[in-house]
């Protein structure tokens, strides 16, 4: 049973907010009925405010909430827009930022099954209508019910209760940055995550998928959301100084609802900030990187207990390393769960970027990103080879603005930006766009060049595993034409038209990591893609994977990395370049993505750059 119990009479003269225009209305009325029956008995039944006044008085002795909060954080006649009408909930319980985190509904006593059904509707749509607050409760004085928004912010269900005051966040201590007395300014005075701690974010997800119940990659996507506001935090309480209180924490709050609500308030003014900062920056931005404008979609429970997990950590002073290593370990359960198809396992990643050997000069793309690990490798391979020889600006300009990314799925380029940040940095690079739309798509990058030209190929590097085995049909022969290995082509396997999208970003002299399936490579029909690719760059390596390559990620296709060079301007194909053409039999890994010794991926980059090479 709820703790507002049953209805009883508190005496106009009692009442709460005795000065609001409203209760003074009903004070009036109320004294009309008490002339004319000489009893308040009944008065319930036609003069609402009675139910109001006992709610309000059960929030205080029952729900324990403080009576200094009245006026302040517990607030009557509440606007609430809806669109393009407003209106006035009941009752309003607000966190310090003055923004709703439960909302309470009254109807006078005796009104009929439909009246009371219709109060519950009208409650929903208050709640419905923000992201702040995701409980209330709606009550006549004798029935009463509790309901909980649900990820859809149209679908609710029944609780038990609303949440009272107080509770376990109110014996916690206060987090606020330390400054450490080496005087380093850049630490934010929360414990580092060390190897001890690599599970933090695993367990983060475990989290969400238990009380949400959400599945793996959308437990991920919000755990995604989660990180994206804590960083933020970290970073704005460090320029705040010493003694400057962190925001992502549960000290202070009343229960879990204002908690959550604290952090959808911080979430909303993280989005805000970034999109105030690089919408100046870059074309289109908004459009096309603004991914973090959905909301967060768990419970209340939920964002309390992974705000509880993680407050006392700080991202922002933990090693890179171990940052991905954290991350990763989520990622591949997600992954083994079904985002297999967004995925290249780290082997791969590694070879090909072990080939290239990106250099902080480097302007590199993944136009299909997925998760981002390719980008995340070259940036992990920058910084662990050039970390310690060059300047801190140009590590700053190659981690911001010389790694970008596209991405078809909105989910995906949360979680590829998040894994970005946890690398620091280069997130904002990442663009949740169709990598084979038309060229106009991608002002921000045509406007990466500096000579007023607007052909597409300003990309020194091009490292990508598209999709394939989907075949383009007449629904986008549009698309098709824009290719030229679509010319007089009805239908294209996807992986076509990705091979040659990506050349058409990488600049002449450029140089190409792609996994490609096999039979790209082999069957006849496909004879005139392989042609093409002799006419517009050198081949430098194929390199065979094993049947089990993506196996334990749910593809089962054969597949190739290959490795190319695109031809410079006016450079005729060389008949006589040497490539290097083999087979590779062990990955590190076996057919259920399990351990196994003898991995040859540091010995097929070493045969690639002693037998063949850059130069």
């Amino acid at each position: 049973m709820a703790k507002i119990g049953s209805f009883y009479h508190i005496d106009p003269n009692n009442w709460l907010f005795n000065t609001h225009g409203d209760v003074l209305d009903c004070k009036r009325r109320a004294k009309e009925y008490f002339d004319a029956k000489g009893t308040y008995d009944g008065a319930e039944y036609i003069i609402e405010e009675f139910v109001r006044q006992w709610a309000l008085r059960q929030l205080l002795t029952e729900y324990q909430y403080p009576k200094e909060w009245l006026g302040e954080k517990i607030v009557i006649e509440e606007p609430v827009k809806m669109g393009s009408t407003e209106k006035e909930a009941d009752i309003s319980i607000k966190n310090d930022t003055r923004r709703t985190f439960i909302y309470v509904e009254v109807k006078k006593r005796g009104i009929s099954e439909d009246e009371f059904n219709e109060a519950e509707r009208q409650l929903e749509t208050y709640l419905a209508s923000t992201h702040t607050a995701t409980i209330g409760l709606v009550t006549d004085g004798d029935r009463v019910r509790s309901l909980r928004k649900k990820i859809d912010p149209n679908d609710f269900e029944y609780i038990p209760d609303i949440y009272s005051f107080g509770g376990a966040q109110a014996n916690q201590v206060k987090l606020v940055r330390e400054i450490p007395a080496t005087g380093d300014k850049t630490k934010t005075g929360l414990t580092p995550i060390n190897k001890d701690y690599e599970r933090l974010l695993f367990d983060s997800h475990s989290i969400i998928r238990d009380i949400d119940g959400l599945h793996a990659d959308e437990a991920l996507d919000e755990l995604s959301k989660i990180i994206y506001v804590k960083i933020y935090d970290e970073k704005k309480t460090l320029k705040q100084g010493d003694k400057a209180e962190f925001k992502f924490q549960i000290y202070g709050a009343s229960n879990p609802s204002e908690v959550a609500s604290n952090i959808r308030v911080l979430y909303e003014e993280a989005r805000n900030a970034e999109l105030e900062v690089y919408s100046k920056r870059i074309p289109n931005y908004e459009r096309s990187r603004g991914v973090f404008k959905n909301q967060i979609r768990l419970s209340d429970a939920a964002v309390y207990a992974i705000v509880e997990k993680l407050q006392k950590y700080s991202l922002v002073d933990t090693p890179t390393d171990v940052k991905g290593i954290a991350f990763q370990n989520v990622l591949s359960s997600a992954i083994r769960a079904g985002m297999g198809q967004y995925f290249t396992p780290d082997p791969i990643v590694k070879i090909a970027t072990g080939i290239l050997q990106p250099s902080p000069s480097d302007m590199i793309l993944d136009p299909f990103c997925g998760s981002g690990h390719f980008l995340t490798s070259c940036l992990d391979y920058v910084v662990k080879n050039y970390g310690e020889s060059i300047k801190e600006a140009d590590m700053y300009e190659f981690k911001f603005f010389h790694l970008h990314g596209i991405e078809k799925s909105e989910r995906m380029v949360r979680i590829a930006m998040t894994d970005m940040l946890l690398h620091d940095d280069g997130h904002t690079n990442i663009r949740n766009l169709d990598a084979l739309l038309s060229f106009e798509n991608y002002p921000d990058i045509l406007a990466l060049r500096d000579d007023g030209n607007s052909d597409p190929a300003v990309f020194s590097m091009i490292v990508t595993n598209p999709p394939f085995g989907s075949i383009m049909r007449s629904e986008v022969k549009e698309m098709v034409g824009r290719f030229n290995l679509g010319a007089k082509k009805k239908s294209l396997p996807l992986e076509i038209l990705g091979l040659e999208r990506s050349f058409q970003f990488l600049k002449p002299g450029g140089r190409m990591a792609i996994v490609l399936p096999d039979g790209l490579l082999k069957n006849k029909n496909a004879k005139f893609v392989r042609k093409w690719v002799e006419q517009v760059a050198e081949i430098k390596a194929i390199i065979s994977l094993p049947e089990e390559a993506f196996n334990a990620y749910g593809a089962m296709v054969k597949t190739s990395l290959c490795i190319f060079r695109k031809l410079n301007e006016k450079e005729a194909p060389n008949p006589d370049s040497k490539a290097l053409l083999l087979e590779a039999e062990n990955l590190g890994y076996d057919a259920t993505g399990r351990e196994k010794a003898g991995t040859e991926v540091d010995q097929i980059i070493e045969l690639f750059h002693k037998e063949i090479g850059w130069k």
